[in-house]
């Protein structure tokens, strides 16, 4: 049995496993695959955590780097403020290494105690303490003598004040440095304003000059038209007379059309002012700082201002709210330029004349083409010219006259720059053929330190007989500084240290052509102050933009002062502001003339700092004219300032034995 078991064999495919083969083939072929499916899922999975763990690790990178560069802006702008402090700083050391330079030149040191002084110089009252290094500045020193009373508001003669110019009225954010000439128009009667105007901004785009006019000068009713409203409409009827002209109101105040300025090819951005879109459009030239003055004998009006040439534009200053806050300002005009200017005559006209009727309108006349008087590069040096204050006329004899025209010129720092070496310095235009030729004289400026410091907005008046004049100017150093020519405005001094405090802004003067007194218009302040004490602390050296930077200018207390001694002795009868004026705020700018030598008129800027972001409610911004009266005599009761020059025994020309005198 067991050789026939073992004798029989087993072939392939019999037995158990007989007839399976093909099955297992079909079997390990469904394992592949699905082997293979999960070896694919498992590499996408794989890839898409790759993936993942990439942008986490490139997101966490440029999370890291937003951060770092953040950071690193942080740390620029810390840097940048100490880097402005610091500068501050060294500002505020040179500025005292200035004034003891000065103190020194005229012998400005204190040497007395505080009681020696108040008991050799204190009359009527304390004087203010002297900073802990015991040198005084010069508006210490001035306030020292004459700062014992005040004239507070509604003390001293009445005040008739009305605003003739309101810019929200016409579209406008900013109206400033208004002049005034009284006994203007064909009769003689009328009073007549000019000022500058910008949309937005002092020295923005399309800034003008603007005129407005009234009849009657005398009528304190005003009413108020544009020069458009003037014009009849029925302009083609023949009317006999004025055909093209209908008469005005003695009320009616008339805005003339602002001048022309050649376009420049400047293009804004669109911007929002009062809630208008404006769009991008090609500007003109910027005007600034008329100045209206009126030829008795030829009946003649002039309009003097200054003409920005074009591309002559100060960069956009950023906004900031540390150290101080300050909004942004956009790209604007330099100040100044060319001064040139326009006349309208209102002499008799012949019959032939008579042809161009048409350009007479509201009994006004246009204004003729402009003339250019002086020229921003004249002397080979590119620096801005302007102007602020009225000419002077010195009668000479019967026949001959010399005209004084205060100007300065004025650094630039941006786009048309000035040559290296050139400092602010103040001088006079002088004519001697009644307006047709002019010729520079005088370059009034310190000497020393002269970087941000200047004298510059001068009023000239004459005293005495021989022609004596003075030149009074406001400053950086807190007193008003005064220059003197014996010549007829050809030479003129050094710049002098008065007694008179002055906040950097300007002063107006003018004597009564009858009385032969002087008025004096000013802010009757110093430099403001970010501290009680003041000294150190006081915000000086200015410029153009750091005025619109610092945040602390301080402009109230417009007071009127006369003085029958040349201004030795000024006696404030008339305060301007009507009281406390909250931060932000400037009253200032004033400009006076008489209204047949007997009522004082007086054209002043209510406005607002650029650098705040005050303004207030209901807004009183604008050109504004007081009305004054002057009393007949001086009440030497009222509050006392002086134009004398601070000197000591061993400065100029004294001889007092005191080290804190005035000359």
């Amino acid at each position: 049995m067991l050789r026939q078991a073992s004798g029989r064999r087993l072939f392939p495919g019999v037995g158990a496993t007989g007839g399976g083969g093909m099955n297992t083939t079909k079997l390990s072929s469904s394992s592949r695959k699905r082997r293979g499916s999960w070896l694919f899922k498992k590499r996408v999975r794989v890839l898409l955590f790759l993936i993942l763990f990439i942008c986490y690790f490139v997101n966490a990178f440029y999370i890291s780097n937003n951060r770092n560069l953040e950071v690193e802006k942080s740390m620029k702008r810390v840097n940048s403020h100490y880097a402005k402090v610091d500068r501050h700083s060294r500002r505020e050391r040179k500025q005292t290494q200035r004034e003891d330079h000065l103190s020194r030149i005229f012998g400005l040191i204190e040497e007395d105690d505080a009681d020696n002084n108040s008991s050799g110089n204190n009359k009527g009252g304390d004087v203010d303490e002297q900073p802990r290094g015991g040198k005084p500045s010069l508006s210490q020193l001035a306030g020292g003598h004459y700062q014992q009373k005040r004239l507070f508001p509604g003390e001293g003669i009445k005040v008739f004040r009305e605003r003739i110019f309101d810019p929200l009225l016409h579209g406008l954010e900013y109206a400033h440095m208004g002049t005034i000439i009284a006994n203007s128009g064909e009769n003689g009667k009328g009073i007549s304003v000019a000022f500058q105007t910008a949309p937005d901004i002092e020295g923005g785009f399309d800034q003008t000059v603007r005129v407005m006019t009234k009849r009657n000068g005398k009528t304190t009713k005003s009413t108020f038209v544009m020069y458009n409203e003037t014009e009849d409409s029925d302009s083609g009827s023949s009317n006999s007379g004025s055909g093209n002209s209908r008469k005005l109101a003695d009320t009616a105040w008339v805005l003339e059309k602002p001048l022309p300025a050649p376009a420049v090819g400047e293009r804004s951005s669109t911007t929002k002012i009062g809630g208008e879109t404006l769009q991008p459009r090609t500007y003109s030239n910027g005007l600034w700082a008329p100045v209206l003055h009126r030829d008795e004998k030829t009946k003649t009006e002039y309009l003097f201002y200054a003409e920005t040439p074009p591309r002559c534009l100060r960069p956009k200053i950023l906004a900031q709210e540390f150290p101080v806050m300050r909004k942004a300002i956009p790209k604007r005009w330099i100040i100044g330029g060319d001064i040139k200017v326009r006349t309208r005559s209102f002499a008799e006209t012949s019959e032939d004349e008579n042809e161009h009727e048409e350009e007479v309108v509201g009994d006004l006349k246009e204004w003729s083409k402009a003339k250019t008087v002086y020229r921003m590069t004249t002397d080979n040096v590119a620096i801005p010219k302007v102007i602020a204050n009225k000419l002077t006329v010195v009668q000479v004899d019967n026949d001959e006259e010399v005209w004084l025209l205060p100007f300065w010129r004025q650094r630039s720092p941006h786009t048309c720059s000035t040559a290296r070496g050139v400092r602010n310095a103040a001088g006079v235009l002088r004519s001697t053929d009644r307006g047709e030729t002019w010729k520079a004289h005088g370059a009034i400026q310190f000497q020393t330190g002269a970087k941000g410091r200047w004298v510059i907005e001068g009023s000239i008046f004459e005293s005495g007989e021989s022609h004596h004049l003075t030149m009074l100017m406001r400053s950086t150093e807190g007193v008003a500084f005064k220059s003197i020519s014996s010549d007829l405005g050809i030479t003129w001094s050094a710049p002098l240290p008065s007694a008179l405090v002055n906040p950097d802004s300007k002063l107006n003067t003018i004597v009564n052509r009858k009385t032969k007194r002087l008025y004096v218009a000013f802010n009757d302040e110093t430099i403001a102050t970010t501290s009680g004490d003041g000294g150190a602390d006081a915000i000086k050296g200015t410029s153009e933009d750091k005025e619109q930077t610092a945040g602390g200018k301080k402009r109230d207390e417009l007071v009127i002062a006369h003085s029958d001694d040349d201004g030795e002795n000024l006696y404030i009868f008339a305060r301007i502001d009507e009281g406390v004026t909250p931060p932000g705020v400037m009253i200032h700018y004033p400009t006076m003339a008489f209204y047949d030598d007997q009522e004082l008129l007086v054209t002043y800027s209510i406005s607002y700092n650029n650098a705040t972001n005050f303004v207030e409610n209901p807004r009183r911004d604008g050109i504004w004219l007081a009305r004054i009266t002057p009393p007949k005599t001086i009440d030497e009761t009222k509050p006392r300032r002086s134009l004398k020059t601070l000197l000591l025994d061993n400065g100029i020309g004294s001889s007092s034995s005191n080290s804190n005198s005035v000359l």
